[in-house]
């Protein structure tokens, strides 16, 4: 494939992607490696039926809040609701850059001790079970420890590269 050809695949795969709607979740840690958080996209289910359920998020292999997670080896998935929105945008690093990411938003601790948004569609305290880095991705499965859910939120959702509401079904 000429490098043309490859750069307009990419582009195209890029465009493609940008129409998937997709949840949005602000991924947290906190450990001897130091507290941190992220917002991401990337997330799935990955098995109910294990001693421990298990789920997987996506990271950019150079986003620090990843080597953080590997180091502390724990982190909490946080489902945004659709007020989160200034919450999603903080943590990706789109405002309050430099500042502490934990300084908006109402926090508690999980019973493991990591952030967890209060009022969060949902939260998911996870040990990391395993790893991998595929392309430019690490790819983190997390065996849920305790999981928690606000039954009439409503997620936020990333499409078309912006976010929306998502109205009840």
């Amino acid at each position: 494939m000429t490098t043309e050809a490859k750069i307009a695949l990419r582009d195209g795969f890029l465009e493609a992607m940008s129409h998937a709607a997709n949840t949005v979740y602000v991924v947290t840690t906190d450990g001897p490696a130091g507290r941190a958080g992220v917002t991401v996209s990337a997330f799935s289910s990955v098995s109910a039926d294990v001693e421990q359920p298990r789920l997987l998020i996506c990271l950019h292999h150079e986003s620090a809040t990843a080597d953080v997670i590997r180091a502390n080896g724990v982190f909490c998935v946080n489902m945004l609701g659709e007020a989160h929105k200034p919450l999603a945008e903080r943590f990706a690093g789109r405002i309050a850059a430099g500042e502490d990411r934990f300084a908006a938003g109402d926090w508690a601790l999980t019973a493991g001790g990591l952030p967890r948004l209060n009022g969060a569609v949902a939260s998911f305290d996870c040990d990391l079970s395993e790893q991998t880095l595929v392309g430019t991705h690490h790819v983190l499965f997390g065996a849920v420890r305790e999981v928690q859910v606000v039954r009439d939120a409503q997620p936020l959702v990333y499409c078309l590269r912006a976010y929306a509401g998502l109205s009840k079904l």
